[in-house]
């Protein structure tokens, strides 16, 4: 926030004078042209400074004239009227300005407070007039009545003066000093110079300002954060924490909203730092520096959002109907096991496989070790149903094998990172369909699968250190070796085990493993929150996120509605990636500025903090 500083070199009184002397008999203002006469008087003397050369310069005319005092201190000169005149020293360019207004026939005395400074260079032991004038944000007089306490910088002599009824305060201090004003509660709040020239007065605008709830104030040495935190009904809140991260050595500064909904944080000058709220990691950054403008830095950040109550109450949504789909998953998948374990028996499992793939049903992965013949006989199936209908995967609700083929061309030779735990088993086939569909020969593709922590319980579940996380390279002819490192992940992973996922460490360690990666395809279960979102910030290339669970209809999941985790809209909005269900596809996340409102099925999210927020949940 910049402060406004004004210096007055001198007292310009601007005196009508009908009083006669012989300097101005000589002269006679015309309708055009007033009479100036400048009084150069020494303040500590009192006496009149002759013999006194200047020049007076025109803002509009550009004309000099130049000009002598004389032994009682005077000049005059006949000017035009309605302009701003410069006054200039030999050594002291902009001296002073004169304004002469609009206005027949005008006389105008100008007393010029005028000392020389020592030739030697050292400094003038003077008191000059200080007006201290605390003004608001608007740069009106702040009307504070306050105790001001002024500490020289060379003396540390301490001078206290108390401002008027519209925050005024008048006091004679040292010229050549350096002063540091404090106000209660705003210690080092300002500092200004009087530097060794000589000034007849000095004016010093400081801008201060008192408001409810906030009685921190910034310094010379720190900034300001206020954090104001408002509902989405705009209605201010109490009790939510924000913190910035110090970029320079990591140092945590927090606060926590009081009843006006206003944080205050103090931190150290030039830094940067990075933004944080309790459910919205990394949402900015700012540097705090003193430009040249400014003499306090304050940065207010009107937060708006759901409340972390409200927060905690959709996650621990979020995380039910996941469960419900991990359970839906499990119940499916023991069934299955049952159905299989007795066919085996009777040989019989092959013609169960069959039946499944001519009702176009997920393949048991997890159970069965005939799934590349299945996949091959699937793949022929669909090569034939796509030259009749190109629709054919959305029509089957398959999303994403849709999005897959609706961006073959753009898409070749990504990192395909996928989430394989429980409630993804019915879409798992559709990765290795997606292999033998579109790589020709030759042509390689990078697949990470992860199951968020193989068998640690969830205390051990480090933020970017989870694991569980399996990869491999694959050729055409290689499908093998991608199922079998899927069956891998799969088995080493608990099923899924409670609903977070380590979608971010994922996609980190595919970039890590290909330096030549533009951008990462993501596949997750729409319903899961994301475990490890402080991540998010280490991530500088597209995620493509395509969304299992956002589709109308699902044969699998049926009992369910679908749905959308906002934390997904959130990675792509902030990766400059893009959002993919079965039939949407939403590229342009990144160029949607505050308070937009997208679209995605029945739901509707709008951006704030670059975080996006559901509004129907």
């Amino acid at each position: 926030m910049p402060m406004s500083k004004i210096c007055h070199f001198f007292l310009l009184l601007f005196l009508l004078c009908n009083i006669p002397i012989s300097v101005k008999a000589q002269l006679k203002p015309t309708k055009t042209e007033a009479v100036v006469t400048f009084i150069f008087t020494n303040p500590m003397t009192k006496e009149p400074v002759g013999g006194k050369k200047f020049v007076l310069e025109g803002q509009k005319n550009k004309k000099e004239l130049y000009l002598e005092t004389d032994k009682e201190g005077k000049a005059a000169s006949l000017v035009p009227i309605d302009d701003i005149y410069a006054v200039h020293l030999d050594n002291w360019q902009r001296f002073a300005s004169v304004t002469i207004p609009k206005g027949e026939y005008q006389r105008h005395e100008i007393p010029v407070p005028f000392y020389e400074m020592p030739k030697d260079g050292s400094a003038l032991l003077i008191d000059i007039p200080v007006h201290i004038r605390l003004i608001n944000s608007d740069n009106k007089p702040s009307n504070l009545v306050e105790e001001l306490t002024i500490r020289s910088g060379t003396s540390r002599k301490t001078h206290r003066v108390t401002t008027d009824s519209n925050g005024r305060a008048a006091l004679d201090l040292p010229i050549g000093c350096e002063y540091m004003l404090n106000l209660k509660g705003a210690p080092n709040y300002y500092k200004f110079e009087i530097p060794n020239k000589p000034y007849a007065a000095w004016t010093e605008d400081v801008l201060f300002e008192r408001k409810l709830g906030m009685d921190k104030y910034p310094s010379i040495h720190r900034a300001l954060f206020n954090f104001v935190f408002q509902d989405l009904d705009g209605n201010l809140t109490e009790g939510e924490t924000f913190w910035l991260i110090s970029k320079k050595d990591g140092t945590r500064y927090e606060g926590v909203t009081n009843a006006y909904g206003i944080a205050q944080i103090l931190v150290p000058l030039d830094d940067v730092y990075v933004l944080n709220a309790t459910y919205n990691l990394n949402f900015g950054e700012k540097e705090v520096v003193l430009d040249q403008e400014s003499d306090i830095v304050v940065e207010t950040i009107v937060y708006e959002s759901v409340t972390s109550k409200a927060w905690r109450a959709r996650q621990k949504k979020q995380e039910l109907l996941a469960a419900r789909r991990d359970s839906i998953a499990v119940a499916e998948e023991l069934r299955q096991a049952k159905e299989l374990d007795s066919l085996r028996k009777l040989n019989l499992e092959e013609k169960l496989i069959q039946e499944l793939i001519r009702k176009n049903q997920p393949i048991p992965i997890k159970r069965t070790f005939k799934i590349r013949k299945a996949v091959k006989a699937k793949v022929a199936i669909i090569e034939e149903q796509l030259k009749v209908n190109p629709n054919y995967f959305v029509d089957e609700g398959k999303p994403i094998l849709a999005t897959l083929q609706r961006f073959k061309e753009s898409w070749k030779g990504k990192v395909v990172v996928t989430d394989i735990t429980q409630s993804m088993n019915p879409y798992l086939e559709e990765v290795l369909i997606w292999h033998l569909l579109n790589l020709k020969q030759g042509e390689h593709t990078k697949y990470l699968f992860f199951n968020d922590g193989d068998q640690k319980m969830a205390s051990a579940k480090k933020i970017g250190a989870t694991g569980g996380i399996y990869d491999c390279e694959g050729a055409w002819e290689e499908l093998p070796l991608v199922i079998n490192t899927m069956h891998l992940a799969i088995e080493r992973g608990l099923g899924g085990g409670e609903p977070p996922e380590n979608d971010l460490e994922a996609v980190l360690k595919g970039i890590q493993q290909r330096q030549d990666i533009e951008e990462v395809v993501l596949i997750a279960d729409s319903y899961s929150r994301v475990r490890d979102m402080e991540l998010l910030s280490q991530i500088d290339i597209p995620i493509r996120i395509i969304l299992c669970g956002a589709e109308e209809k699902n044969s699998f999941y049926q009992v369910l509605k679908p749905d959308i985790n906002e934390e997904y809209l959130t990675i792509a909005h902030r990766t400059k990636g893009s959002i993919h269900t079965l039939r949407q596809d939403i590229l342009n996340l990144s160029e949607k500025k505050e308070g937009e409102i997208v679209e995605i099925g029945a739901h509707r999210y709008i951006l704030r903090n670059k975080q996006f927020i559901k509004l129907d949940d």
